[in-house]
């Protein structure tokens, strides 16, 4: 049966406490997600998550799976796809294996691609292209997250006035990254040359116009014709090949609507309904 597919990304999942943006103490993003999941659900949609569903560079990995259970389930139960991000990479190993016994971690799954009505679709987090962030290896920008998190201890929010704690902290992020190349003795210009481009374009967002570069670059060496993709939190769309679907981890939320025929529009999620997302992107 043709059906509509719904796609979402970054919502960055934690363990609800100081450190989680999605389900901190007064944070409304738990009961706008099952909103939207029963509208998903209504609209007899397929659902794929396309990455950072869960956030495991602040929370302790098996917390936030156990905090989540009855949403996993959830998930579960609407046979969600579950593309992986750099934030929840460390399940990587166990896709295609049985150490994971929850449903839904049966539904996991790298990069993928699909014909949907005559182009070829491809589906991934966007991570995979990003060279600082393509690995499962903790580097800066994980570091930098755990920095972070330590502070939204201290503060008891992740929150700083109305901005992300940690966006807050990527204006200081270079100085931080250059404070610990002086521990690395012969390597300090190379560490403090690259530090800024070592965060993600969600930790800083300047990276995130040069994403679009990688991105066409891989479409044209690939041969896919549409690209759905998180990573960066800028939801919207470019040339009519690139969508982004946003987050659900910063001001709004956001996602991607696929009709059968392969018409694709970026929304955002307001108060259980949908608004259209008109957002143009463009190379730098």
């Amino acid at each position: 049966m043709d059906r509509d597919i719904l796609v979402i990304s970054d919502l960055h999942i934690g363990d609800g406490g100081p450190r989680d943006n999605f389900g901190y103490k007064g944070s409304d993003r738990p009961k706008q997600l099952t909103a939207f999941l029963r509208y998903v659900e209504k609209e007899g949609a397929e659902l794929i998550i396309a990455g950072d569903l869960l956030e495991f560079w602040q929370s302790s990995f098996s917390k936030v799976i156990v905090s989540n259970q009855a949403m996993l389930d959830r998930l579960a139960r609407l046979n969600a796809t579950y593309i992986l991000g750099n934030h929840d990479s460390d399940l990587s190993n166990f896709i295609g294996t049985d150490w994971l016994t929850h449903p839904l971690f049966k539904n996991m799954s790298g990069p993928m691609t699909r014909e949907i009505g005559s182009r070829t679709f491809k589906f991934m987090h966007g991570h995979e292209i990003d060279p600082f962030n393509a690995g499962s290896t903790p580097s800066w920008g994980r570091m930098m997250a755990i920095f972070a998190g330590i502070c939204e201890d201290k503060v008891g929010s992740p929150m700083l006035g109305y901005a992300p704690l940690e966006s807050l902290l990527t204006r200081c992020g270079e100085w931080i990254l250059k404070m610990a190349a002086n521990t690395y003795a012969g390597a300090k210009q190379a560490v403090t040359k690259s530090a800024k481009k070592e965060l993600t374009p969600a930790q800083n967002p300047d990276r995130a116009p040069h994403m679009l570069t990688l991105y066409a670059a891989d479409r044209k060496a690939k041969g896919y014709e549409i690209l759905i993709v998180g990573h960066t939190h800028q939801p919207g769309r470019m040339d009519g090949w690139y969508f982004n679907t946003g987050s659900w981890a910063t001001t709004d939320n956001n996602f991607v609507r696929i009709s059968p025929a392969g018409d694709v529009q970026v929304f955002d999620w307001n108060d259980g309904h949908p608004q259209a997302n008109d957002s143009v992107l463009t190379l730098p």
